[in-house]
This record gives C-alpha cells, sequence and structure tokens, in this order.
C-alpha cells in the first residue's frame, strides 16, 4: 500500500495560518486588547526606606538592590549618589546572571520626590546642591550649598550601618559612584575620609565648582597615600564633549570649567601616588557630552569595580 499524502485538517490549517496565503472565513480586523493599569513597576529583591537624618534633620531616601543571596556569602555594596537618576540603570545592568562582572548589593541615596520625574524637580536639584558641594556659596546657591562633609557623615553613620544591619555585606568592599556634582562628592570623600570605601568611581567630576576648593584636603591625602596607609581603586572618566578642545581663541575664552583638564590631571596625579597599593584608570569617552555619558561610565564603572574575578592587592 503507498504511504497517503493527503493531510489532516489539523496540519492543513497550521500551514495556512503559518504562511498567511488563505484568509479563515468570517475572520475580521482584529479588536485592540483592553490594557489594565497594573501600578507602579515592581522588580524582584529591591526594597526602598525613607529617612530623616538625625544630623541635618533632612528626609533622604534608599533604593536598594541585591542579588539572589547565597548562604554563608558576604557581598560588595555599591553606593550611587544621585539615587534618583541613576539607581535604576546601576541596579539593571548588575542584575543579569551573567555577565563580566559580580553581583553587588546597589544602594541609591537619592530623596522621596513627588509629583514629577527627579530630572524636573527643583527639589532634587536644590537638595543636591546642599549635599555634594563643598563650599557655601549662597550665591550661587540660594537654596544651600557646602554640606557635602555633613552628607558623608550621614553616610558612614546612618546609611551604611542600616545596610550592614539588614543585608550580608563585605565590610572591605564599599563602593562609590558619583557623577558631575557626584563626582565632586566622591572625590572630597576620597580626600577627606579615603579609608571608607574600596573603590572610587568618579565619573566627570565637577571639580570647578566653588574655586576648586575639594582639592584643599589633596595634599594631606597624597602624604598618607605614598605612606603606604590604604589600598584603593579608583576610575576616573570624563566625556569628550565636556570641553572644548580645538584651537578657537573666543571658544577657548569662554572655557571655565575645563571639566576634562581638571579630571584628566588629577588621574595623573594619583597614579603616581603609590602605584603597588592605588590603582588609578582613566577613560576618556569619544563622542559622548556630559549628560549622553550617563550609561556608558556606569558600565564602565562596574566593570571596573566588579570585575567577574576580584582584583586582590
Amino acid at each position: 500500500m503507498k504511504p497517503s499524502c493527503r493531510l489532516r485538517p489539523v496540519a492543513l490549517l497550521g500551514m495556512i495560518l503559518l504562511v498567511g496565503h488563505i484568509p479563515l472565513a468570517g475572520a475580521g480586523p482584529a479588536e485592540a486588547p483592553e490594557f489594565l493599569d497594573a501600578g507602579s513597576v515592581a522588580v524582584a529583591r529591591e526594597r526602598q526606606f525613607d529617612f530623616t537624618s538625625r544630623l541635618n534633620q533632612m528626609p533622604y531616601r534608599l533604593m536598594i538592590s541585591v542579588p539572589k543571596l547565597e548562604p554563608g556569602k558576604t557581598y560588595p555594596v555599591l553606593y550611587v549618589l544621585d539615587g534618583n537618576y541613576y539607581f535604576r540603570a546601576v541596579s539593571d545592568a548588575n542584575s543579569w546572571g551573567s555577565g563580566p562582572f559580580e553581583r553587588a548589593i546597589v544602594v541609591g541615596i537619592g530623596y522621596p520626590l513627588q509629583g514629577v520625574p527627579a530630572d524636573d524637580h527643583p527639589e532634587a536639584r536644590r537638595r543636591r546642591a546642599i549635599d555634594y558641594t563643598v563650599k557655601a556659596q549662597p550665591e550661587v546657591f540660594p537654596g544651600g550649598s557646602g554640606g557635602c562633609d555633613t552628607f558623608l557623615a550621614i553616610m558612614e553613620q546612618e546609611i551604611k550601618p542600616f545596610i550592614a544591619a539588614r543585608y550580608p555585606v563585605d565590610p572591605k568592599r564599599q563602593m562609590l559612584y558619583g557623577k558631575s556634582a557626584g563626582g565632586l562628592a566622591a572625590v572630597r570623600a576620597l580626600f577627606s575620609t579615603p579609608q571608607n570605601f574600596s573603590t572610587y568611581l568618579i565619573v566627570s567630576p565637577a571639580i570647578w565648582q566653588g574655586d576648586k576648593a575639594v582639592l584643599e584636603n589633596e595634599a594631606s591625602f597624597s602624604t598618607r597615600a605614598r605612606a603606604g596607609e590604604f589600598s584603593l581603586r579608583i576610575l576616573i572618566t570624563s566625556a569628550s564633549e565636556e570641553e572644548y578642545t580645538g584651537t578657537d581663541p573666543v571658544k577657548l575664552a569662554e572655557e571655565t570649567a575645563f571639566m576634562i583638564t581638571n579630571a584628566r590631571n588629577l588621574a595623573d596625579r594619583l597614579s603616581r601616588l603609590n602605584p603597588d597599593k592605588i590603582e588609578v584608570q582613566y577613560v576618556l569617552f569619544q563622542d559622548e557630552n556630559h549628560n549622553a555619558v550617563s550609561l556608558a561610565s556606569i558600565g564602565r564603572a562596574l566593570t571596573f569595580a566588579l570585575p567577574a574575578k576580584p582584583v586582590k592587592r
């Protein structure tokens, strides 16, 4: 008996639907599905906590992401300044199950904002001007400035103890990420309390702010570094469009922030202090401006701070 070449009805229908050449009888235009509001986006193993600091009586918000915790294991902690802006990107980038870097506890430090996004929120701009600047400048920041040292104390005395009590942290691997004004605060932390973090991720730092007041502790830091008091890893980055580097005399005269020059010179000075105990890397992101470089800097920061095989110094 010859094998039958006839297709079963179900198989024939499957081919018709797959190829799409033969319309089904009575089929009309597809109706739009019903979309239901499911509330805010919820991500596994993420929480946020609000508190009012006892040091300055101001409210803060912690945004926390943790990897899938393994019993008996401790984890590095990456503190992200300007958490309202950058926590989401850092957390997402670090949350994948595989990649070129280690999973960490990510802590975004920000403010409880209501009503509008952080980038449009005047309160976010006011608070970061207070927390991240070193020198008080009422003529520039009428809402307050020069509170960086108090903010760093809040991190050390209130935020870090809360995180350590709640999660299995590795106290020897505490990392700090700051961009722009946040980068200014990270430089201040590096020079004033270098032992508080093992890794500093300093992105497009606003070193120019307050007549470079952030550099006032550099000499004492350098003396301690040459003496070998601490082992550190430091990443400093800039974006190529943050400073005019051409030959037009008018544009050169208009340049005041010198974002690339200041950051590159800082990296150069730090790299010569004690190479055996202080690792310094400088990166210039080509074809990026101050705003667009955020994502590129986050990727590089994670691969530097959390290599798959931890760096031993």
